[in-house]
């Protein structure tokens, strides 16, 4: 079976220790929605949620008709709440990988618990990431997981919550597994 199509079947739902990735359902609008606006959350983000609810249910659907698309979306949700999202992740056809985890569970190594487990499930062998420059914590978690900053881009884009002006950011890349 190619990469490609194995990622094409990606599981509705995937399981961790703690956590469990499923893809969104309609339900889920109300707590993303509070998700997506925080400020907080989304202050490195180049393009700021100011939507509304109705506006993230739409998010949802286009989330939902992605998959088709190759455009994986998957919430986060604890295994003793599963109605209650804490985070979601997002897989691009070319690997990249985005997505949040609210503030309160920081810290409790559930983002690193979640990459050690989608990664190998996905069956992604390139994924990527772009980031602000200054999110030592997010570059030490991806680098915990066997990413490296593979370029450092100068004055690459606006983050309109911390600056009008372009930020550096840094380039991750999945390393690549020695062939045995």
């Amino acid at each position: 079976m190619s990469e490609q199509l194995a990622r094409q079947q990606a599981p509705d739902k995937i399981m961790t220790a703690r956590l469990v990735l499923r893809r969104p359902v309609l339900s889920d609008a109300g707590r993303l929605y509070a998700m997506l606006t925080d400020p907080d959350l989304f202050r490195y983000s180049p393009v700021p949620f100011t939507g509304t609810l109705t506006d993230v249910k739409h998010i949802i659907v286009e989330w939902d008709e992605g998959w088709e698309k190759g455009l994986k979306t998957y919430v986060v949700v604890r295994k003793e709440l599963l109605d209650e999202p804490i985070g979601f992740v997002n897989i691009g056809p070319d690997e990249e990988l985005g997505g949040a985890l609210i503030h309160e569970f920081s810290g409790q190594g559930l983002s690193e618990e979640i990459m050690r487990v989608l990664i190998p499930e996905l069956g992604l062998t390139k994924a990527w990431t772009l980031i602000d420059a200054k999110v030592s914590p997010l570059i030490r978690l991806l680098e915990k997981v066997d990413f490296h900053v593979e370029k450092i881009l100068p004055r690459h884009r606006v983050h309109p919550q911390i600056s009008s002006e372009k930020r550096d950011c840094v380039l991750m890349r999945q390393k690549l597994l020695e062939r045995a």
